[in-house]
């Protein structure tokens, strides 16, 4: 398959203003699949260009007077439009419209299985079947369906511009069609603004000069699109097209700053979002990556912000690593501000991309490979968490599967050059945010699957009710050798204690403003820790008789924040619903016991400033000690065989849903303990808490086919 032929524009046209099969890097390397990837109709806005004209001056308005070869008709008819439009091409170039209504384009980042009506590439881009890949595909329609609302049609056409955006980073805008009985709507997908349409008549004398202004633009990019990129040949129909991705470095010679241009070949899309709001596009390349200045550079990521935003991710990775590397953070080795085109000034789109090189590249969380490798990189984790915030003032905000990498010990040691030496994590630094550039108006970070209750809530969880019937969670003792190490720090500043009476700790009156801080980014470790026990099955597990996930565990995970306060009481009170965990890795359920309890006592707002675990550090050290422990147990253990158990790369689904599902005694008993004032929220609460939560069978990046 080729990639993109060239061609001459005629001088009159002047410019006025089934699913691919994963390879194996793709499928190791798969990056953050709790998230939706799916079109979302309220997530963008819709603006109607005024009249034809400005939808010329927007495409680049051509000269018509002298085309010779090309036969502007009063109309065109639904019925011949392809016929039409391809005659308009070969004019052009080539024939380039097909009708695919039944095929499904191969290799998009988000393996969607969706099917535009009509697609437009290149002949020698097309297989034998028809079907080409979505990185090549240069315009996407849809026919209008007589069973459907005009609204549904127009939503169906414009989530076509949604995963076109996603397969072509190289696009500032997409182009697309929706063709109905009565008109042709044209439609433009601007990447981090939103959609632009135009509905003309089939009757219109203008339809058919448009069309040919629309093809053309579609052959010629022009302003729509980055010329940085370049779709790399395709050579293995298995596997997804890579890219390379020249970047500009910049030297000082003599005085004088240069630019010159450095080619980053065979770059794999790990991970594409958000197209008409915060466009975010990740790739990595399972080679030697390029050399920026003596340091290689393997990751690259384009995201689209507001101008003069606040975030600056390429300034708070300098200060992470200002003095030495800090290990278990990417380092960053490029940087660069891209301004879109300043053809869509007139929009005010007021955004800019901005452009990332990072040297490490690692493994999603969920890809890790044995318990005991999960808890060691979850101890990791918290002590780099409590680095940065001690060090360096920074939280993370958003702790995620897909947002804290694992390297393996063996590939660390095998690249130097790309390695995170004597570290076993990384955190990936989509949402570092410097403490010191908060703001009150800031909105709650974070993956709603993984995010602390009370940044969901945006507020500290409720405090127990009056009078107090529970105790503190006690001060967990620390291993030997570990008190050792911290007797005169950490041990001093949390000696263990036993369980504590509320009564003379609690505070009476709230006085302190909440905000985020590292007991938030804590807890949401213990969710990406319980999201990988709950998925995880021994290796070969999904070829005998699957062990589903109980649907009430899973449900109390993935809903809203009164469903996981729930589902943290009854892991925290030992009557989480039996399938939570494969029974292989059961062992868990007493760490997770004991984690739970942790979190779950009350929420530290409410606490004295006297009291121990009122420290934004507590929930850390508490942590750090029962994983460590747990550790040490079961290494000691005779019986260790589920922490070296190897996972299975399918995870477990979750159970088949029935029509009618009485309560079970754990979700009565939970039901229960919310009913009598335990930390229950409000009712009112539960109705308006409607974070973006997946609910559907478990998919994490262990999978390496659909």
């Amino acid at each position: 398959m080729s990639t993109e032929p060239p061609i001459t524009p005629p001088t009159q046209f002047s410019h006025q203003s089934p699913p691919i099969k994963k390879g194996p890097f793709y499928a190791e390397h798969k990056l953050e699949q709790v998230q939706r990837y799916r079109y979302q109709k309220e997530t963008q806005q819709k603006t109607d260009f005024e009249n034809a004209d400005e939808l010329f001056k927007f495409l680049g308005t051509p000269t018509f007077g002298d085309l010779a070869d090309v036969h502007f008709s009063a109309t065109v008819s639904r019925s011949d439009f392809l016929r039409k439009a391809n005659s308009m091409s070969k004019s052009i170039k080539e024939e380039f419209f097909k009708d695919t209504e039944s095929k499904v384009p191969r290799g998009h980042v988000t393996d969607t299985e969706c099917r535009p009506d009509i697609t437009a590439a290149f002949e020698n881009d097309f297989g034998g079947d028809d079907t080409t890949f979505w990185p090549c595909i240069r315009m996407a329609g849809e026919w209008a369906s007589t069973g459907s609302t005009s609204e549904d049609q127009e939503t169906k056409a414009i989530s076509y511009l949604h995963y076109l955006l996603l397969a072509r980073p190289d696009l500032y805008v997409a182009q697309g069609m929706l063709a109905s009985e009565g008109s042709m709507m044209f439609l433009v997908g601007i990447g981090g603004f939103g959609v632009r349409r135009l509905r003309i008549g089939w009757d219109d004398e203008e339809l058919s000069k448009l069309l040919y202004a629309f093809i053309y633009r579609t052959y010629d990019p022009g302003h729509f699109a980055d010329s940085s990129y370049k779709l790399d040949p395709i050579v293995d129909e298995d596997h997804r097209p890579t890219w390379t991705i020249t970047i500009g470095v910049e030297s000082q010679v003599g005085g004088v700053t240069t630019e010159r241009p450095v080619p980053c070949p065979n770059f794999l899309p790990l991970y594409a979002s958000s197209p008409f709001d915060t466009r975010t596009h990740v790739f990595a390349t399972p080679g030697k990556g390029a050399d920026v200045d003596g340091k290689k550079l393997t990751v690259l990521k384009d995201q689209v912000c507001r101008i003069h935003n606040r975030f600056d991710e390429h300034g708070i990775l300098e200060l992470v690593h200002k003095s030495k590397r800090v290990p278990g953070v990417v380092e960053a080795v490029y940087h660069k501000s891209i301004y879109l085109p300043s053809q869509l000034d007139d929009l005010g789109v007021g955004r800019v991309k901005y452009r990332h090189g990072l040297r490490q590249l690692g493994s999603p969380f969920a890809s890790i490979p044995t318990v005991k490798e999960m808890l060691k990189v979850a101890f990791d984790i918290v002590e780099v968490l409590r680095f940065l915030r001690a060090k360096r003032n920074i939280l993370h905000r958003d702790i995620s599967t897909g947002n804290v990498m694992y390297v393996p010990t063996s590939k660390d040691k095998q690249d130097p050059d790309t390695s995170t030496q004597d570290d076993e994590v990384l955190f990936f630094s989509e949402y570092f945010l410097s403490d010191r550039v908060q703001s009150k108006e800031a909105p709650n970070n974070g993956t709603p699957l993984f995010m602390a209750r009370a940044v969901d809530r945006g507020q500290a969880m409720p405090p127990p009710s009056f009078p107090y019937d529970l105790a503190l969670y006690p001060i967990p003792s620390a291993p030997e050798l570990y008190a050792k190490h911290y007797h005169d720090t950490r041990l001093k500043t949390f000696p263990p204690s036993p369980p504590s009476s509320l009564d003379p700790i609690i505070k009476r009156v709230d006085t302190v403003p909440w905000r985020h801080e590292l007991d938030h980014d804590i807890e949401s470790v213990f969710w990406l820790m319980l999201y990988w026990a709950m998925t995880a099955q021994p290796n070969g597990g999904a070829d005998g008789e699957a062990e589903h996930i109980a649907g009430t565990a899973w449900c109390g995970l993935t809903g809203n924040v009164v469903d996981r306060h729930s589902l943290l009481l009854g892991i925290q009170q030992g009557i989480i619903a039996k399938g939570a965990f494969h029974s292989t890795f059961q062992p868990l359920d007493d760490l997770f016991k004991r984690l739970a309890g942790i979190l779950y006592s009350i929420d530290r707002h409410w606490l004295h400033p006297s009291e121990k675990r009122n420290d934004p550090e507590y929930f850390a050290e508490a942590f750090q000690r029962l994983i460590l422990e747990f550790l040490i147990t079961h290494n000691n253990n005779n019986d260790n065989s589920f922490m070296n158990q190897t996972i299975d790369s399918n995870p477990r689904e979750t159970e088949p849903p029935s029509i009618q599902v009485p309560q079970s005694s754990t979700t009565n008993q939970m039901s229960h303990a919310a009913s009598q004032g335990k930390r229950a929220l409000s009712t009112a609460e539960r109705s308006d808490s409607k974070r973006r939560r997946i609910t559907q069978e478990a998919q994490t990046d262990r999978n390496s086919e659909n």
